[in-house]
C-alpha cells in the first residue's frame, strides 16, 4: 500500500492481492488512518473504524444510498454496490433509494418481515429444512452449501415473494454464480448473460400478480402507494431483484460460514449441541466475525467532517462493515470467535433507516438451520481440501462449496415441500 501525503493512499482495493489480504489491510488502515482518501477509481474515501462507519450508516441525509448518476442537483450518486460498480447490477430497489420514497416503501414491507410474522412461518421453515436434509442424510456425505445452505433460503425467499419455489435452483444458481465466481469464470459469464432474462421473469411475475393477487410480498408491491403514486414496472422489478438476491445469498453465506466454523472447531460445536440456547449468540458472532455483506458505498450530499477528514459534497464514501466489526476499541478480542460473546453491537445488518430489512428472516432461518444440522449431522467433518470460499468479492463473503462426511441416519419422511 503506497503512502502518499497524509490521509491519502493510492491502492487498488479490487486487485487480487488486496482482496486476498483485505482483513490485514483494513486493520492497518483502521489503526493508522481510519478515514483515508484513495486516489484510485476517480478518488473515494475508505472508512474502516467502528465509530466512523456507524456515523455514516446512521446519517442517510448526509450519506446517500441512492443510485442516480445524473441527478438534478449536480451530484452523481453512486449507490451502494461498489467502486467501480459492477455493470450487471441493476438499481437495487430497496437499498438504493432515499427520502420519502424509501420511507414509504419500508412502511409497506416492514410489517411483512417482523419477528412475529417470521416466527409464524417457523413450521414451514422446519419442514423445508428437514426435507432437504432428508435428501442426503442416508448417504453420509453432502455439500452443505450446494445441498443445504443454498436451497433452503432460496425456497423460503421465493415463497415469501409468492413465486414458484420448486424453481429455486434457477434463481439460486444465478445469484450464487454472480457472487461466488471470478469474472473470468465461465459460470460467472453464463450467469451474467442471463441477467436480462432474469429481470424479465421477475417483471412478468409482477404483472401476473396484478391480475392474480395473493397474500405475498409481490402483491403488496404492485398495490403499494409510494410517495403518492403506484410504483412503475421497473421500480417493482428492482425491488424484487433486491429482495430475492438478499434472501438467497446473504443467509446462505452466513449459514455456510457458521457451519464451516463449527465443523473446524469441535469444542464450539460440542457446546452448541449440548446447549442449543447458545445458537442465538453464536449466530450474532458469526454475523460480526464474517459480516456476509462486507462493504457498501455511499455518496456525500454535503460537506461534512468525518474522522478528522473533510468530506466534500459529491465525494464517494466506501465503508467496511467487516473492518468496523473487528475494531478492537469496541470488541474485546475482536479477531477471536467467541460464540457466547455477551455484548455484541455488530454492524452486520447496518444501522439507521437503511438497516437490513430482512434481518429477522436471516436470524431466524440461520438459527433454525444451524440447529437442524447439529441435531442430525452432529459429527460432520469438513473436507478441508475441497472447501472453497468466495475467491474475491468485496461486497459479499461466502462459500462456493463445502463437502462434508458424517454418520448416515434415517430420513424423517418429511413431505415434499413442493407437493410432488
Amino acid at each position: 500500500m503506497q503512502d502518499l501525503p497524509h490521509g491519502t493512499i493510492d491502492v487498488d482495493h479490487q486487485a487480487p492481492a488486496f482482496v486476498a489480504d483485505r482483513h490485514n489491510r483494513y486493520a492497518a488502515l483502521r489503526e493508522q488512518c481510519p478515514v483515508v482518501f484513495n486516489q484510485h477509481y476517480g478518488g473515494f474515501w475508505m472508512v474502516t473504524d467502528y465509530e466512523s462507519v456507524a456515523a455514516v450508516a446512521r446519517d442517510n441525509e448526509t450519506f446517500a444510498h441512492k443510485y442516480e448518476p445524473d441527478a438534478g442537483d449536480g451530484i452523481s450518486y453512486h449507490g451502494i454496490c461498489g467502486i467501480p460498480r459492477p455493470p450487471y447490477v441493476p438499481r437495487m430497489g430497496v437499498s438504493e433509494i432515499d427520502g420519502p420514497e424509501h420511507a414509504d416503501l419500508r412502511r409497506v414491507l416492514n410489517p411483512l418481515m417482523t419477528p412475529r410474522v417470521i416466527e409464524r412461518q417457523r413450521p414451514r421453515m422446519e419442514a423445508v429444512s428437514s426435507w432437504f436434509i432428508d435428501q442426503f442424510v442416508e448417504a453420509g456425505a453432502a455439500d452443505l452449501v450446494l445441498d443445504y445452505a443454498t436451497p433452503v433460503p432460496a425456497v423460503l425467499t421465493l415463497e415469501m415473494m409468492g413465486m414458484d419455489a420448486a424453481n429455486w435452483r434457477h434463481y439460486a444458481d444465478f445469484f450464487h454464480a454472480t457472487s461466488s465466481y471470478e469474472a473470468t469464470d465461465a459460470r460467472f459469464r453464463s450467469a451474467v448473460a442471463r441477467r436480462d432474462d432474469m429481470w424479465a421473469e421477475l417483471a412478468g411475475f409482477a404483472a401476473y400478480r396484478r391480475d392474480n393477487p395473493a397474500d405475498d410480498v409481490t402483491t403488496a408491491l404492485v398495490n403499494a402507494t409510494i410517495d403518492g403514486r403506484l410504483l412503475s414496472d421497473d421500480e417493482i422489478t428492482g425491488i424484487m431483484w433486491n429482495l430475492v438476491a438478499g434472501g438467497l445469498d446473504t443467509t446462505t453465506s452466513l449459514v455456510s460460514w457458521g457451519l464451516h466454523h463449527l465443523g473446524t472447531h469441535p469444542g464450539d460445536r460440542a457446546r452448541l449441541i449440548e446447549d442449543p440456547d447458545l445458537i442465538g449468540p453464536a449466530v450474532e458472532e458469526f454475523l460480526r466475525f464474517y459480516s456476509p455483506s462486507e462493504t457498501l458505498t455511499r455518496t456525500a450530499t454535503r460537506d461534512v467532517e468525518l474522522g478528522g477528514r473533510r468530506i466534500r459534497r459529491g465525494d464517494v464514501v466506501f465503508i467496511s462493515w467487516v473492518a468496523a466489526n473487528h475494531d478492537p476499541s469496541v470488541f474485546d478480542g475482536a479477531d477471536e470467535m467467541r460464540i457466547d460473546r455477551a455484548v455484541n453491537k455488530h454492524l452486520a445488518f447496518g444501522l439507521g433507516g437503511h438497516r437490513c430489512i430482512g434481518s429477522s428472516i436471516a436470524r431466524i432461518e440461520s438459527q433454525l438451520m444451524l440447529g437442524d444440522v447439529l441435531a442430525r449431522l452432529g459429527d460432520y467433518e469438513v473436507d478441508a481440501d475441497a472447501f472453497t470460499p468466495y475467491p474475491g468479492n468485496l461486497l459479499m463473503t461466502g462459500v462456493v462449496s463445502m463437502p462434508v462426511t458424517f454418520t448416515p441416519s434415517a430420513p424423517t419422511g418429511t413431505d415434499d415441500p413442493f407437493g410432488r
